[in-house]
């Protein structure tokens, strides 16, 4: 219903107050529905912008699930569970100590961001890495050797993040530091407006989570462009772009066959069983006569035999066009 009234509507009113049929008290006494805003958390990004972060997120699980199944050699499940707006300190709150928080950043972008793995996952990812079953052990500290180990998967990690924001913002991530104490990641302010997206994993028999923390001043610099349909636009013509250039690509560095044929004859198999050394096998074609180039058992050229560098050598003197069937 149309929150303005039309002068019909407004008429209509005026008659029932009128007769009586509608108390003006009984109005007055209605309660009117208010949505309630809270200045305290206010709302940094449009729906239609953080469905742009779901997206851009999706496929960065789809990259990362594939990814982390060849890495461990086992099934491998991550998606998208969750896109939401709160503060910095809602964020840190809700993380257990201890935990694995890798913080990164990049010069495309203003400030820090925020990885956070459940140590159930990191260790179950560690175990299988080194050959284990892939059973997480007690909820403790992960030791330097341990952090040095992940920390080159998190790299790979972090690559694929990237690859996945490349149609909004292009950008190197760089490990800033890694961990496991979340009182000691301040990358923003506690009231500060984040991003936190929350990605189910699921290695094995495993089951946890990984947060990605976006504060908003990381964000706002490319605000603008976490817009669906500018999403979608220039998505599809890189993808175009990028698969053009990988056909070319995968072309150049294909080989084929190429063969030069001087001429044929057909023979029965009787001729071929008596055959010796001086027999002489008449051709069917000429002296002068061009011979036929063939790429991969397909005539493709005319050329003239000779020698070049000491090699026999097929000159091209034209090109066989390909007949199109109807």
């Amino acid at each position: 219903m149309s929150d303005v009234l039309s002068q019909d509507e407004i008429d209509k009113l005026l008659q029932s107050l009128s007769s009586g049929e509608v108390n003006i008290e009984e109005i007055k006494e209605e309660e009117k529905a208010v949505k309630t805003y809270d200045f305290k958390r206010p709302s940094k990004f449009s729906k239609e912008q953080l469905r742009t972060f779901e997206m851009i997120h999706e496929n960065f699980a789809r990259s990362v699930s594939t990814y982390l199944s060849g890495r461990v050699r086992s099934f491998v499940n991550v998606s998208l569970a969750s896109v939401d707006q709160i503060t910095y300190e809602e964020f840190t709150r809700s993380l257990p100590n201890p935990s694995f928080i890798t913080v990164f950043s990049a010069n495309e972008l203003v400030g820090n961001v925020v990885m956070e793995m459940g140590l159930e996952i990191f260790y179950t990812i560690l175990d299988l890495i080194l050959g284990g079953p892939g059973i997480p052990i007690s909820n403790r500290s992960p030791t330097d050797v341990e952090v040095a180990i992940m920390r080159k998967e998190v790299v790979s990690i972090l690559t694929h993040l990237a690859q996945a924001w490349e149609d909004i913002q292009s950008f190197v991530p760089n490990i800033e530091n890694i961990e496991s104490n979340p009182q000691f990641v301040q990358v923003a302010p506690p009231s500060e407006m984040v991003v936190l997206v929350t990605l189910y994993m699921s290695v094995g028999k495993t089951e946890g989570f990984m947060n990605i923390c976006w504060p908003s001043t990381v964000i706002e610099p490319f605000s603008e462009k976490l817009s669906a349909r500018l999403w979608f636009t220039t998505g599809s013509q890189r993808t175009y772009k990028e698969d053009r250039e990988k056909l070319e690509k995968s072309i150049q560095d294909a080989y084929a066959e190429v063969s030069a044929v001087l001429g044929e004859a057909t023979l029965s198999f009787w001729d071929i069983l008596n055959l010796s050394v001086g027999d002489v096998i008449r051709l069917n074609t000429h002296q002068n006569d061009p011979i036929i180039i063939r790429v991969n058992g397909i005539d493709k050229f005319k050329g003239i035999p000779g020698t070049h560098r000491g090699h026999y050598a097929a000159k091209v003197s034209e090109v066989i066009e390909m007949e199109v069937k109807e």
